[in-house]
């Protein structure tokens, strides 16, 4: 499979630039290419990990997708933390993974951190947190959109 180099945004149709469609602004028919990296993370992570995903600089996330498939069974809870090399709890902290299926992150977990991952790359890390008895199972696929060079700042 080749692989293709871009950085967004693309040009959407056969109109680069017109006027008079909107109020105020000149229409760029150009959008942002919403991409997805994805790792796994199982129940001897428990320390940070330095993943094989990095997010451009100035992307911006739109969702970070959690799937347990072999739920965690530490003895009393199993947590979850997502971020970047150095503060791997930034994008995600504490997200329950005893039970296999798709996480639901609360409200917490959307942070300001998503708007714009900064001015340069950002290399993501992980770790499991298990506290009570030592976990023997667990593997969840974490899975990251984002629209590259978005730029969002708001």
């Amino acid at each position: 499979m080749a692989t293709t180099t871009f950085s967004g945004p693309i040009k959407a149709g056969t109109i680069s630039n017109t006027t008079g469609t909107t109020v105020g602004d000149d229409v760029k028919n150009t959008g942002h290419v919403l991409m997805v990296q994805s790792f796994h993370i199982s129940h001897t992570d428990t320390t940070d990990t330095s993943e094989e995903v990095v997010i451009p600089a100035k992307s911006h996330i739109k969702n970070i997708f959690v799937n347990v498939e072999t739920a965690f069974d530490a003895g009393t809870t199993n947590k979850l933390d997502v971020g970047i090399v150095g503060n791997s709890d930034l994008y995600i902290d504490n997200a329950e993974v005893g039970t296999a299926g798709t996480v639901a992150l609360g409200a917490t977990a959307i942070c300001t951190e998503w708007k714009n991952v900064g001015t340069s790359d950002v290399r993501i890390a992980a770790k499991y947190i298990p506290s009570g008895s030592s976990a023997t199972a667990g593997k969840a696929r974490v899975c990251i959109v984002y629209a590259q060079a978005r730029n969002h700042t708001d």
